[in-house]
């Protein structure tokens, strides 16, 4: 993702197209895998984990090159919806098998890793691609079009060829007991995006530099890199809720200050915190899914978690921007923050019915 999402908002930039087109090609690749999640759940129970996650990967691997290939914006929205139901596939598969074939005393850490490769990834993407995009924006995607078929071969030599088997389950039923962890998915996905999307305008208002713009996310992504292990290690060490709750109420104090700051080394310092802080907070709640649902019930559960961070990413940039409008520009993460507070709740609630974690 982070080979195909910075550089397919810099092509249609160059090509002057207007930034309410280019926000809503974003919108419609994370609607497309909100809204192809149920398709992906039923074809993982017909076909299994192996087949599905290739039908994913081949497919992001034929129709992200051809981004690049046309100019026609029609085509680059279709191009993109047809990229978010591959995301999808393979986004679902992944995290159902995580929590199928890991056991109970390595369901935080399994996630975590998980999470740490997947910011490994996303901040290694614009970084390697940034050369090739200098030589030809079709070096870039045909890159990213072949490290994603290489995913072919590590699912097929990597992910156990064991039987598994996945009933369909009540979406009623997964929402009720999954309340806690699609919450903290929608959370997170509504603050990631809003900072990703939203805070560099608001840096670029304050006067900063972009190189100084640039510093911070670094420091934001370090932060996450170095907390994500140690505290998913704590979490099924002390109990995932317990740990969760820490992180959440750092999290709430740190991206509240975050946009308080005015002056850069203070900026730096919440930066830091923030990413350490939210990072966790998507593999603690996945590996709470497992904890909440039978095997049989976990792509289910996977394909509904996927929807939520899904529309939680969609929802962000767009209502955040709004508040920074009728406001003023400090208020860019009140509604995250009170998602937040709300979710901290929601948490301190949870923890009598939850006393094994």
């Amino acid at each position: 993702m982070g080979l195909f999402t910075p550089f397919i908002s810099t092509l249609m930039a160059q090509y002057q197209v207007n930034d309410i087109l280019i926000g809503a090609n974003s919108t419609v690749f994370f609607l497309a895998i909100a809204l192809g999640t149920p398709l992906v759940a039923k074809i993982l129970r017909q076909v299994g984990l192996r087949q599905t996650m290739t039908l994913g990967l081949m497919l992001m691997a034929l129709s992200a090159p051809l981004f690049p290939m046309t100019t026609q914006v029609s085509l680059w929205f279709v191009i993109r919806a047809v990229m978010g139901i591959a995301c999808c596939f393979y986004f679902v598969c992944g995290q159902t098998a995580l929590n199928y074939f890991c056991h109970e005393s390595n369901r935080a850490i399994v996630n975590g890793i998980y999470a740490l490769s997947f910011s490994v990834g996303f901040g290694l993407g614009p970084v390697i691609g940034s050369g090739l995009y200098n030589v030809s924006p079709k070096l870039t995607f045909f890159l990213g079009s072949i490290l994603v078929l290489s995913g072919v071969v590590v699912v097929w030599i990597g992910l156990p060829n064991k039987s598994v088997n996945f009933q369909p389950s009540s979406r009623k039923g997964i929402f009720k007991k999954l309340t806690l962890s699609l919450y903290g998915a929608f959370a997170f996905g509504f603050a990631e995006s809003t900072l990703v999307s939203l805070y560099p305008v608001y840096l670029l208002r304050e006067k900063y530099s972009v190189e100084q713009i640039g510093y911070t996310f670094s420091i934001f992504v370090v932060g996450g890199l170095l907390a994500t292990i140690p505290v998913t290690h704590f979490a099924d060490r002390f109990g995932k809720l317990k740990i969760l709750l820490i992180s959440v109420c750092i999290l709430i104090f740190s991206i509240l200050s975050l946009s308080l700051a005015e002056n850069s080394m203070t900026i730096q310092i919440f930066a830091f915190t923030t990413g350490a802080s939210l990072t966790p907070v998507f593999p603690l709640a996945l590996a709470l899914i497992g904890d909440k649902l039978s095997r049989n019930e976990l792509s289910s559960g996977s394909a509904l978690f996927t929807a939520i961070y899904s529309f939680g990413c969609t929802a962000g940039p767009i209502l955040s921007s709004v508040v920074m409008q009728i406001f003023d520009n400090r208020y860019i993460f009140s509604l995250a923050g009170l998602l937040f507070v709300l979710f901290m709740l929601q948490i301190v609630k949870e923890q009598p019915n939850m006393k094994s974690n």
